[in-house]
């Protein structure tokens, strides 16, 4: 039983994939230094995690509600999209909600879960996801509850940290 399997056929998904890790990479390069390096790498990581664990959770049995890329077997770009794609989108959600603060935490959460649901949707026409079982609307809702977590967790790893910024300000001022 191979682990990581090379795709079929170097096709539109898996040049999809790079497209966007490239661009979510540059991206990333460009912005500001926003956290100390602590911060960041536990952010980057926990991105890839939470993707791992709801992808997986969704994608096999008993539900096996979507497959990705070619077939049903862990790809060498099922390992980018984790490792890279949702890092850096992840760490993204973490820069645009310490960076604008005075944006309430539920309108970050239901602009980032509208957009990754339009972004899972483009990445369906490129075949990156393929649905069984799956309407693209239940999206919202698990992106919802994602980052949601997101935020609980932006903050216990910030207070862990002592990573103090306006946001972090703002939300000690409202717990006193």
């Amino acid at each position: 039983m191979e682990v990581l399997t090379f795709p079929k056929s170097f096709d539109e998904n898996e040049i999809f994939v790079l497209f966007v890790a490239c661009g979510l990479i540059l991206l990333s390069l460009i912005l500001p230094k926003r956290f100390p390096i602590q911060l960041f790498i536990l952010l980057f990581l926990i991105n890839s995690v939470i993707g791992r664990t709801v992808d997986t959770t969704l994608a096999t049995h008993p539900l096996d509600i979507y497959s990705s890329f070619d077939d049903n077997t862990h790809e060498v770009f099922d390992e980018i999209t984790y490792s890279i794609v949702y890092s850096f989108y992840g760490y993204l959600f973490y820069y645009a909600y310490d960076k604008y603060y005075k944006l309430h935490s539920w309108f970050h959460v239901v602009i980032w879960a509208v957009s990754s649901t339009i972004f899972e949707w483009i990445s369906i026409h490129f075949g990156v996801f393929h649905y069984h079982h799956w309407h693209i609307l239940y999206s919202v809702v698990v992106y919802l509850l994602v980052y949601t977590f997101h935020i609980f967790f932006f903050k216990w790893a910030s207070k862990q940290l002592h990573y103090t910024s306006e946001r972090i300000q703002q939300v000690e001022k409202g717990n006193k």
